[in-house]
C-alpha cells in the first residue's frame, strides 16, 4: 500500500477523532480552574495519527484535548510552583500497543531535572515513584513554525522508559510536540 495514502488515511482519521473529542461538552470540573495557569501542548502532527489510532489517547479530566485552527493541543491546569518544579492536574490515557491501559498524571514539568514525569498506572497497578515521561529539548517547528508561546517552552520528546511501558520501545526519542507552561501572573516567559 502507498505510505503517502496511508499516513493520509491516518491524518484524516485522526482529526475526525481529534474533532469528536473536543466537540464533547465539558463539564465545570472538566473545564478546570485555571487560577494557577496553565501548560499547553502543540502535538506533533506526524505523530497524531498514532495516538488518536494506534494508542487512543484520551484527557482524564481536568486535562483537555483541542483542536483551534485545526492543530491539535492537549492543555493542562497548573496547580502549584515550587522552585523549578511546576505540578498540573488531570493526564492521559493510553491504551498500549498489544493492548492493556496506561494512565499518566498529575504531571511535574521538573526544570531541574530536565524531564515531565507523572504519577503512573499501568493495567491497574500504580508503578512506585513519578515515571520520567517526556525529555524536556528545545522547542521544534510544527507545521513551519514554533508555536507562540508566553511563558517557558520546550519541546517534549518520548523517553525510552515511556515507549517501552506504551509497547512501543522504537518511539523512544520521538518528538511528541512544543510545551508551553504558563504559571498564573507569568507572562514574560521568564524562568526564573
Amino acid at each position: 500500500m502507498n505510505r503517502t495514502r496511508t499516513w493520509a488515511g491516518l491524518a484524516v482519521a485522526g482529526a475526525l477523532a481529534i474533532t469528536a473529542a473536543a466537540a464533547a461538552p465539558a463539564s465545570a470540573h472538566e473545564r478546570g480552574d485555571d487560577a494557577g495557569g496553565r501548560t499547553t501542548v502543540v502535538l506533533n502532527p506526524e505523530l497524531v495519527p498514532t495516538l488518536v489510532n494506534t494508542l487512543k489517547v484520551t484527557p482524564i479530566a481536568p486535562g483537555r484535548l483541542s483542536a483551534p485552527g485545526g492543530v491539535a493541543q492537549l492543555s493542562f491546569p497548573i496547580t502549584e510552583v515550587e522552585g523549578k518544579v511546576v505540578s498540573h492536574s488531570g493526564g492521559l490515557r493510553f491504551t498500549p500497543v498489544g493492548g492493556g491501559d496506561l494512565r499518566i498524571t498529575r504531571f511535574d514539568v521538573n526544570l531541574n531535572t530536565g524531564y515531565l514525569t507523572a504519577k503512573t498506572r499501568l493495567n491497574g497497578t500504580k508503578l512506585p515513584g513519578r515515571v520520567n515521561i517526556f525529555a524536556l529539548g528545545p522547542v521544534q517547528a510544527i507545521s513551519g513554525s514554533a508555536p507562540a508561546c508566553a511563558g517557558v517552552a520546550a519541546g517534549l520528546t518520548l523517553t525510552k522508559d515511556a515507549a517501552k511501558a506504551l509497547g512501543a520501545p522504537a518511539f523512544a526519542g520521538a518528538f511528541v510536540g512544543d510545551a508551553c507552561v504558563v504559571p498564573a501572573g507569568d507572562e514574560r516567559g521568564e524562568d526564573d
